[in-house]
């Protein structure tokens, strides 16, 4: 699986990469994150075989849902989606996903592997494909950032 590139600001020069080099600087990491770059992380299962998409129920709310509907006209009510295994249908290879992350605020123990490894598996086998986040968790989400 190839790395997510990365950039440090702190190192204006790491933001350009020269036209032969291609990955991450790690001239410019701690041993700790350079530590991370050499370790691999295991794939979720239902990720290593075919799958499909499947819609499940809408969003819904467990108190006002007329208001939430009103605060994410474009989100609520729409169907939750589910990663299945399947023998004879997989993800078409020229098929482009949006997937969004959002953490809840806080510190996150893994949400970073998480994220990283979304991204990675993106350009891997679902290239051209996008991936989302919200800056300030569930209020970035409102607050549309």
């Amino acid at each position: 699986m190839a790395p997510s590139f990365a950039i440090n600001a702190a190192f204006p020069s790491a933001r350009v990469t020269p036209p032969s080099v291609t990955g991450r600087f790690a001239a410019v990491y701690s041993e700790v994150q350079n530590s991370r770059i050499d370790h691999a992380l295991p794939l979720p299962s239902v990720l290593k075989n075919p799958f499909i998409i499947v819609d499940g129920p809408q969003s819904s709310a467990a108190g006002n849902p007329e208001e939430i509907a009103k605060l994410f006209p474009n989100l609520f009510g729409q169907p939750s989606a589910a990663l299945v295994p399947s023998d004879s249908h997989a993800l078409p290879v020229n098929q482009k996903l949006k997937i969004g992350v959002v953490l809840s605020g806080g510190q996150a123990p893994g949400g970073h592997n998480v994220i990283s490894g979304i991204f990675d598996y993106l350009q891997d086998l679902a290239e051209g494909s996008t991936l989302y986040g919200f800056r300030g968790g569930p209020a970035g989400i409102m607050k549309c950032k």
